[in-house]
């Protein structure tokens, strides 16, 4: 091993180390993750790290050299050593809670190297693992009661004759003291409202005890407030402080109240309550919100859209417009996914009025050209859908031909489910009502898909993609991808777009692979200094988009709507495309789109020349993994037996259902999967999927299928479509038809559709629903795919605008369309067509 490897080895060492001590508690995964967001900091002799009153964002960790903290008189006439910092030390921890002023100068006394964590980050992390800002708390708070106890004793004086002071008071006046040490000064006014008729008294007996007013209030109401903490329960002082701030809210004195929530190590609170503080009649002083916003972080700001507007304008007028932008687009992803239209226009607005681009109008216009296809609530859509859905019902209840009373009460399902007020599960499970009301169906013969194989593998591939999810065995396969990153944009870009699709077989939802990978585009991304949303970065963050959402259809689970159409399939169709045989005749469109699409990539963008990959910073998190354990090892190799079973199932004669329960019972018995994993599955698509079972079965049962091939026969006359037409008019329908509609309803409704008519015109109908998920996950608008909204807001608005991504969605869905007319050789070559 030569000296720079040696280093960097023992770099990753002290890193590994530092972070265990400084969270203990906390996993491999975490820490890998939490690695991820680690920048190297070189300082020279005398060089300032951050002086004292700057305003704190970030934590340090000292790998190698020596600091020294020094704190500045008022006049700056005077300058005092009050610490120092060797390797293996941490300072800043304060500031990955409040970004409160430094309170000294860090500076190098020699040459030193350290790693920086910016509070952004740290809170990303914190979002997800929320055990993770208790672990840092309980490690400040083990510094901070060390510092408390070196003051107490220096002021040790003082503080028995504030205990003599309250012993002497009766036990009611000394109870309602200690509550008062709540506030941040004791006002008049403000005890009036938390005491009423008592403040006075209050009053009194503080400033007995040196808390009335004077210099030495604030100390004495310090004192007092440790006390509390000390002799109560943490539940019960964080209660009495949330109520005491919402007495203090109602009356007006937002100040003092959002004083009170400062103190919570955790901003959320304080931000919902600068919010409401906002929006108050009359509202908070600008001053104070000016000065509120700028003690938020901008992970808790994303609470409340207002909030996140004054905080962006605080980081704009200090002359960061780049992080405000990027706040502001961050809010702007969540108001998507929330479909909030009122709150995107305002947040849209101000970015186009940060950019100067124009960027911003063209988004609201967009929101507002959109917004009923996303609606929040009781839209008007959402009551018109809710009358055609009572209507179909009623036209059901009054037919008398079985087929006609079927498809009229699927139609009211479908109908109801298109206005976004009624959770899938509850529709299908509506539908199953009906059924058995109307005479349709027997209870047993209703709930028929729920005792089917294909409801079965549907339970067990979620259950194994949670397993797998919790073990890190993922994270890993992700990490070890991208550690192998080759130079170049165009290998850069084509590793990142693999890793998505190398990960597809192992987790059936695009959207959970979207919030994978583009957090690792974005990894590379920065560690490459690309700039923000620059043509480089454009390029890989939607390389990863690519391999994440849009080429799902080349796996059987590659996602719930795949799993729902091969669901809808006829059942030789099904015993015909096991996991094997789907991969197998899915595959040459897949590599056809990947490569066309990374070639669109960068014929649309024409990125700039990037230089060497980050290995070190993966080496990194590769490294504070450390080796798989047992439970990671077994469930890595569980996977990979599973996937190879579904592709030798035909070959065993076994089906794809018991392969995939005897994986996840495996998984239970390495303790992967277990009670807390079962009820975190997505049953809402598990549910419904069991019910969309029932429909096929249905359906012939009363011979709809029958009658929508002869209806459709009636309209064509003798119109010749030949196969190579009748996919390409499936795709056309298909893409019109996600305009409007979800991407799982739009797949209930082609294989109504189009699967009867399929074997007229000599087509399989898996070629069918293959033509239309290749054209379902579509963004030419952002709320068409909810994948895309979560790729975006993981993204951060800092690797691709959304200019960049339409024009790309326009090119692809002409690529997809491309790519089905060359893949008809193929599969007529496969007897499909």
């Amino acid at each position: 091993m030569t000296a720079p490897e040696t280093s960097a080895a023992e770099t990753r060492l002290v890193i590994e180390r530092e972070l265990a001590r400084l969270l203990p508690g906390l996993g491999r995964l975490e820490l890998a993750r939490l690695a991820a967001h680690l920048e190297p900091v070189t300082a020279a002799p005398g060089e300032t790290i951050f002086r004292q009153g700057d305003s704190g964002r970030d934590l340090y960790l000292v790998l190698d050299g020596a600091l020294e903290a020094v704190v500045a008189s008022e006049d700056g006439a005077t300058v005092v050593r009050v610490g120092g910092f060797e390797p293996g030390d941490v300072f800043g921890e304060m500031a990955l809670f409040t970004e409160s002023p430094r309170s000294a100068t860090v500076r190098a006394v020699s040459a030193a190297r350290l790693v920086r964590l910016p509070r952004e980050r740290f809170l990303q992390l914190a979002g997800q693992y929320p055990g993770v800002p208790l672990m840092l708390a309980t490690r400040l708070s083990e510094r901070l009661q060390s510092a408390n106890r070196a003051r107490l004793l220096s002021e040790g004086a003082a503080i028995a004759s504030i205990d003599q002071a309250l012993a002497r008071l009766p036990a009611d006046r000394r109870t309602a003291v200690l509550e008062a040490s709540v506030l941040p000064e004791a006002a008049p006014e403000t005890l009036a409202v938390l005491f009423g008729p008592r403040a006075s008294r209050i009053a009194e007996d503080l400033a007995a005890l040196g808390a009335g007013s004077g210099a030495a209030a604030g100390a004495v109401l310090r004192v007092l407030r440790a006390r509390v903490e000390r002799e109560s329960p943490a539940a019960a002082v964080e209660a009495h402080d949330g109520a005491a701030a919402e007495r203090l809210a109602g009356a007006g004195h937002w100040d003092a109240a959002l004083e009170i929530l400062a103190r919570q190590p955790s901003g959320r609170a304080l931000a919902a309550m600068l919010g409401r503080a906002l929006r108050a009649v009359p509202p908070l002083p600008a001053e104070s919100a000016a000065r509120w916003a700028e003690r938020l972080a901008d992970h808790d700001a994303l609470v409340d859209p207002d909030v996140v507007l004054a905080r962006a304008d605080r980081l704009a007028a200090r002359g960061e417009p780049t992080r405000a932008l990027a706040l502001l687009r961050r809010a702007l992803g969540t108001a998507l996914v929330a479909q909030d239209a009122a709150a995107g226009r305002r947040l849209s607005a101000e970015i186009g009025r940060l950019s100067g681009e124009g960027a911003g109008a063209r988004a609201v216009t967009r929101f507002q050209a959109h917004e009923a296809r996303a609606p929040r609530g009781w839209s008007w859509r959402a009551v018109a859908c809710v009358a055609g859905s009572a209507a179909l019902a009623a036209l059901a209840v009054g037919t008398r031909a079985p087929a006609g009373r079927f498809v009229a009460i699927l139609l009211a399902g479908i109908t109801l489910m298109a206005g976004r007020l009624v959770p899938d599960f509850a529709v299908g499970l509506a539908l199953v009502a009906g059924w058995v009301l109307l005479g349709l169906a027997t209870p047993a013969q209703a709930l028929a898909g729920f005792a089917t194989k294909e409801w079965l593998f549907i339970v067990s591939v979620y259950g194994l993609a949670a397993a797998a999810a919790g073990s890190g065995a993922l994270f890993r396969v992700g990490l070890l991808l991208v550690r192998r990153l080759p130079k170049g944009a165009v290998a850069q870009a084509a590793s990142l777009c693999a890793t998505g699709l190398a990960l597809t077989p192992l987790i059936p939802s695009s959207t959970a692979r979207a919030s994978l990978t583009t957090p690792l585009a974005l990894a590379v991304a920065e560690a490459l200094r690309l700039p923000e949303r620059g043509r480089a970065a454009a390029v890989l963050g939607l390389a990863a988009w690519l391999g994440a959402g849009p080429l799902m259809f080349v796996f059987l689970n590659g996602s719930s709507s795949c799993l729902l159409a091969w669901g809808l399939l006829p059942e030789p169709s099904r015993l015909r495309f096991s996991w094997g045989g789907w991969l197998l005749a899915a595959a040459p469109l897949g590599l056809f789109l990947a490569a066309g699409g990374l070639a669109l990539l960068f014929w649309l963008l024409r990125p700039e020349p990037v230089t060497a990959p980050p290995h070190e910073r993966i080496a990194l998190q590769v490294a504070v993994l450390g080796r798989p354990g047992a439970r990671e090892l077994g469930t890595i190799l569980v996977l990979a037996a599973t996937v190879a079973g579904w592709v030798l199932a035909p070959r065993l004669g076994v089906d794809l259902a018991v392969i995939a329960l005897a994986g996840l019972l495996l998984m239970v018995a390495l303790g992967s999967f277990d009670g807390r994993a079962l009820q975190g599955l997505d049953w809402n698509t598990i549910v419904f999927f069991g019910v969309v079972l029932s429909i096929g079965r249905l359906a012939i049962a009363h011979g709809v299928d029958r009658a929508a091939a002869s209806l459709l026969a009636r309209l064509l006359g003798e119109t010749a479509l030949g196969p190579v037409v009748f996919v390409l008019a499936a795709a056309l329908l298909s893409i019109a038809a996600r305009l409007v509609l979800e991407q799982d309803l739009w797949v209930l409704l082609a294989a109504l559709i189009l699967l009867p008519l399929a074997g007229r015109v000599g087509v399989e109908p898996w070629v069918v629903m293959m033509a239309v998920l290749a054209t379902s996950v579509a963004w030419l608008v952002p709320t068409q795919t909810q994948s895309f909204v979560v790729a975006l807001s993981a993204s951060e608005g800092r690797l691709f605008a959304l200019a960049d991504a339409q024009r790309f969605a326009v090119a692809y869905t002409v690529l997809v369309l491309a790519g089905l007319v060359a893949s008809t050789g193929y599969w007529h070559l496969l007897g499909l067509l």
